[in-house]
């Protein structure tokens, strides 16, 4: 699966290039006379035949369209504090692939990179783009600029429940939580914390939102670790895993 935009499908010709059309030369040596699957960001998909390929771009002609799918059983909202290096990056590729819907990076009062950097989003962007590819997701998850903690709860709207992991919640156990919900479920946001944690003061101010605080249980898990576990649970018991 491959993303374009609909700018680029002039009657029944669709024309390729940058990313997706190095990824079908370079990767997976695709050439004329193959057939691959197009998306554009009305959420429809392109069966094509590729009628030429060069270093600059791919052509196509359409064979098939499919209007969007069905939408996803669950949305779920990633609320992560920015991470260090490589470890937000490998978050948001395996976020993608596991079905987030969309993801807030937050600054936290422990986030060691507090940096508000445009090229540094545009490369999660990328990520998650490629990982929307590889995964056969119909549209690429959506991604807020950056934003304090304090000021994120303006952005996430309406949702049926809140949760913030903390490894110093005490009574409420993840699994128990979600025992308490019923399947209609359909939107959740989540609080992934840095790799310090939240401290005491964030917790609070989730939970005057509304939030609950859950524990994992007595393992202590890396923060990216924590983000993609949780999302693969709630997928499990709300949405398309299983």
């Amino acid at each position: 699966m491959f993303f374009i935009d609909s700018k680029n499908i002039i009657d029944n010709q669709i024309s390729i290039s940058n990313t997706a059309l190095r990824h079908i030369t370079k990767v997976l040596r695709i050439g004329v006379g193959d057939k691959i699957w197009i998306a554009d960001e009305r959420k429809k998909r392109y069966l094509i035949e590729l009628t030429d390929v060069n270093h600059k771009k791919a052509q196509g002609k359409i064979l098939e369209t499919k209007e969007a799918a069905e939408p996803p059983a669950i949305e779920i909202i990633l609320l992560q504090s920015i991470l260090k290096g490589e470890k937000m990056d490998m978050l948001i590729q395996k976020a993608t692939e596991l079905g987030v819907s969309k993801i807030l990076p937050l600054i936290s009062e422990r986030t060691i990179i507090k940096v508000k950097s445009p090229g540094k989003e545009k490369r999660w962007q990328s990520i998650a783009k490629e990982a929307s590819q590889q995964s056969g997701r119909w549209e690429v998850p959506e991604f807020a600029p950056v934003t304090c903690f304090e000021d994120v709860f303006e952005k996430i709207g309406v949702i049926d429940f809140g949760l913030i992991l903390w490894e110093g919640e005490q009574e409420n156990r993840l699994k128990d939580v979600l025992e308490r919900y019923p399947d209609s479920i359909k939107k959740i946001c989540v609080f992934i914390g840095p790799e310090g944690g939240f401290t005491e003061k964030e917790i609070g101010l989730a939970k005057e939102k509304g939030f609950i605080s859950v524990s994992m249980g007595d393992l202590i898990l890396r923060a990216e670790t924590a983000a993609i576990t949780i999302i693969g649970i709630l997928q499990y018991e709300f949405g398309n895993i299983g």
